[in-house]
């Protein structure tokens, strides 16, 4: 993930769509999505604020946005599992549903090459490798099939996140940062292990329903009162507690000169991870209370939440444009960036809200004929 004050994406989440047993979208996860969308808008627009002019949303969306980037990678792996069972209900061979994932996969890593050789250069091996949170998507999206499609896959998800953290643990213990594991632009390390957790939360709440959520819900409140009986939310969430810093150094011949330029980016500390969790269950029961006002208003309220990768590519563009404009930081003023993140998130609202129609509209000549 970027360092606070670097440019590089937090990208949005494009998994496949989330579905309930019953073959209809959970609302409760499309609202965590437009959650984060939000978050991540925020904390994009923040950067190219003034420092002496950002307002406590800025502030508040660059704290919480390790949050962020760890919840789309939550609902990768619930997306997984739902879409899974989905086709497994539809009579979906598991080759065909492979083949239909790892499809989605590709289109993620080559839009995340692209926003990275637009940014930076093409540098090697970061271009092709971990060139931004759509990369890691993209190989969460090929490793996590395996998993929540096994014969087994809870004791198996279980075994894969046990091990995930052992590892997170021991190489955080050690100071060791390494490309692509735990170091660079959102490495596998803890993302990859939140995603496992997103799938096991899925299938539990899927075969267990209001019981399983209520047990999670207990854990969650438990694991966050032991975690802020010793420190701050704050502190949590910042360096040196919640976080640490990487680096990588990118350099290539132009003539006769050798260029050089380092890009700092900060990865999350092992203390993060019960409390994210602990955070994304919490709001997802209290979504999940909430589901009979989501389902009347899911139309006009979560489109940003269903069509998130969308936004992610569009918000971008409109926020290169600023860049290109007025340099890295063209918001002068409190007010202009209030004005910026106001109207990138409307123009997105807008633009999805557009999409559904033109959906709903084929959909319906295809009936008709």
């Amino acid at each position: 993930m970027p360092e606070q004050e670097t440019e590089t994406g937090l990208a949005g989440l494009a998994a496949a769509p989330a579905r309930s047993e019953r073959g209809t979208r959970d609302n409760a996860l499309d609202a965590l999505r437009l959650i984060a969308v939000l978050l991540m808008i925020a904390s994009h627009t923040t950067r190219m604020i003034a420092w002496d002019e950002r307002r406590a949303w800025s502030l508040f969306s660059l704290l919480i946005e390790p949050l962020t980037a760890s919840l789309f990678l939550i609902l990768v792996g619930a997306s997984l599992a739902h879409s899974w069972s989905a086709s497994r209900s539809r009579g979906l061979g598991r080759g065909k549903w492979y083949r239909k994932q790892a499809v989605r996969a590709a289109a993620l890593w080559a839009v995340s090459c692209l926003f990275y050789t637009l940014e930076e250069g093409f540098h090697l091996p970061d271009a092709v490798t971990m060139s931004g949170i759509l990369a890691t998507i993209a190989y969460t999206g090929l490793l996590g099939m395996f998993l929540v499609s096994a014969p087994r896959p809870i004791p198996l998800l279980l075994a894969v996140a046990a091990a995930l953290t052992g590892l997170h643990w021991w190489l955080d213990a050690r100071g060791l940062k390494i490309f692509i594991l735990n170091g660079g632009n959102s490495p596998m390390l803890p993302l990859f292990l939140f995603a496992c957790l997103g799938a096991l939360g899925a299938i539990y709440l899927e075969r267990r329903g209001g019981a399983a959520l209520a047990a999670m819900a207990g854990a969650a409140v438990l694991a966050l009162a032991l975690i802020l009986s010793r420190h701050g939310f704050a502190e949590v969430f910042s360096k040196p507690l919640g976080r640490y810093e990487t680096v990588r150094v990118l350099s290539w011949a132009k003539g006769e000169a050798h260029l050089e330029k380092t890009v700092p980016y900060y990865n999350l500390r092992p203390i993060l991870v019960p409390m994210i969790a602990s955070l994304v269950v919490l709001a997802y029961a209290a979504l999940a209370l909430a589901r009979p006002f989501l389902d009347r208003t899911a139309r006009w309220l979560l489109p940003m939440g269903r069509r998130s990768l969308d936004v992610y590519i569009l918000h971008l563009s409109l926020l290169a444009i600023l860049v290109l404009r007025g340099g890295k930081r063209p918001l002068a003023r409190s007010w202009q960036g209030d004005a910026a993140v106001l109207i990138v998130i409307a123009l997105c609202y807008l633009w999805v809200l557009g999409r559904d129609r033109f959906a709903r509209a084929r959909r319906s000549r295809k009936v008709t004929v």
